[in-house]
């Protein structure tokens, strides 16, 4: 669904509009190695470096890994920039794109029961001396038709802009702000404007919405998608948009590479010759990406310049935000080892395929689109964490954690009291339905509960039993 934006002056330069998707979480030229989008503070390929025990659900700093523009809570915001020639070498089109949520907006209710919110997005370009090259600012109206609509949490709404600008290294800076409450998020990313003549190529971009244009005297005419995330199991390609430009019978090959660096596929791509460039929609396959960060590197045969951008295969948006190894240990409750097993011997290119299988083979529902056994159990291992944490323990790998896990909350909790009020103190769980009861102990008085041996071996079975 598409709505045309409404705007507070006329921009002849900008390409405007607001899609309201579903996106699933949730990438122009990204930052090839020495590349042009690098959030301010950082550089180089993105590590995710994340914990085993460290259970996240926001992508806020994988993206910012990836370099794009990405801010967290209160006002989450998520934004890429990308380049295409213009008619001119000496000029390059800058595209600009951020989505953000409806439920970010402060919306009032009109006469004929829709709901209306007014926002602004301000895009600047400025040098390391502080001038400014490019500016554009917009004022914008965003109306729906439901209550429902106002509170929706998933990247409902982009805005793109385009601006112009010579070549160089810039500042870009983002300010987007909700009209009615007067709460911002303001964002910098440091960015390398290209030189784009013959002989080159534009970035690679994720897109939502786009036609292919004919010459470069003419504005691109697509609509970015921010994220570029693609689901394994879900999604089966991510388009990419391409252009090329001079040269127009030279094949561009695409590599694929993980975030180890290692080469997933090495294949020629189509992009179509037109008036004075090459242009056109690349469907990169997610099942030849793997699981996590990839990068997509474009290149002309037996040319240097390459283009690149990372891209990000999930596991989906109620699914933690991981990478393939960590999930593995997140579901060590979940499935039996075996199938853990064969998730953990598939290769980084048959990763999709291998969890699209698992999926499929524990879903106990099929005939929906959610998985609930699994959105149910990473909801109980988010709330272990946050009840049953200790000191050197997350929550969910604590004894009390695990039986939380595996078996929910007991129908009664009994503590007897101790005669030292701080040591040797005990819980009884009571599963009346199973007939069992569990009991923890803290020895030393510090928090560390752990089940006694009968209990461990009591669990353990039942633990077993439920696998099977």
């Amino acid at each position: 669904m598409f709505l045309a934006a409404q705007s507070s002056a006329p921009r002849p330069r900008a390409l405007l509009v607001l899609v309201l998707l579903a996106l699933a979480c949730g990438r122009g030229r990204g930052p090839a190695p020495g590349g042009p989008g690098t959030p301010t503070g950082q550089s180089g390929a993105p590590t995710v470096e994340r914990s085993n025990q460290a259970l996240s659900f926001d992508a806020t700093p994988l993206y910012r890994q990836m370099g794009l523009i990405a801010r967290g809570l209160p006002f989450p915001v998520l934004g890429r920039a990308a380049f295409a020639a213009t008619r001119s070498p000496d000029t390059t089109h800058v595209v600009v794109a951020v989505t953000f949520a409806n439920a970010t907006l402060t919306f009032a209710r009109e006469a004929d029961n829709r709901f209306r919110a007014n926002y602004s997005v301000q895009a600047v370009l400025t040098r390391d001396d502080g001038a400014v090259v490019a500016r554009t600012e917009a004022r914008e109206q965003l109306l729906v038709g439901t209550y429902r609509e106002t509170t929706r949490a998933d990247e409902s709404v982009i805005h793109q802009e385009i601006l112009d600008a010579p070549p160089g290294v810039y500042t870009l800076g983002l300010v987007v702000r909700d009209e009615a409450s007067g709460r911002t998020a303001q964002e910098q990313l440091r960015v390398t404007v290209p030189r784009l003549v013959d002989g080159t190529l534009s970035s690679p971009m994720p897109i939502a919405e786009v036609t292919p244009r004919d010459r470069r005297d003419s504005l691109p005419l697509l609509l970015l998608s921010p994220s570029g995330t693609a689901v394994a199991g879900r999604d089966s390609i991510l388009p990419i948009y391409l252009e090329g430009y001079g040269d127009l019978t030279t094949p561009v090959r695409l590599l694929i590479r993980s975030e180890r660096g290692r080469v997933l596929w090495n294949d020629t791509v189509r992009v179509a010759p037109r008036a004075d460039l090459r242009a056109g929609v690349v469907e990169v396959p997610v099942s030849r990406i793997g699981i996590g960060v990839a990068q997509l590197t474009f290149v002309r045969e037996g040319a240097a310049d390459s283009a690149s951008t990372y891209v990000f295969v999930g596991f989906g948006g109620e699914l933690p935000v991981a990478t393939y190894e960590d999930m593995l240990n997140y579901l060590r409750f979940f499935a039996q080892p075996y199938r853990l097993q064969r998730l953990r011997e598939a290769a980084e290119e048959d990763r999709p395929k291998a969890w699209a299988d698992f999926v499929r083979e524990t879903d106990a529902q099929p005939e929906t689109p959610a998985h609930e056994e699994l959105r149910a159990y990473f909801g109980r291992l988010v709330r272990a964490n946050g009840r049953f944490r200790e000191e050197a323990t997350p929550g969910w790998l604590s004894d009390r954690g695990r039986v939380f896990i595996t078996l929910g909350d007991p129908d009664q909790l009994l503590e007897p009291q101790a005669q030292d009020f701080s040591r040797n103190r005990q819980q009884l769980w009571e599963y009346r339905g199973l007939n069992l009861q569990l009991v923890f102990y803290d020895q030393t008085g510090t928090g560390r509960w752990r089940l006694t041996q009968s209990s461990e071996v009591r669990f353990e079975s039942e633990f077993r039993r439920r696998l099977k």
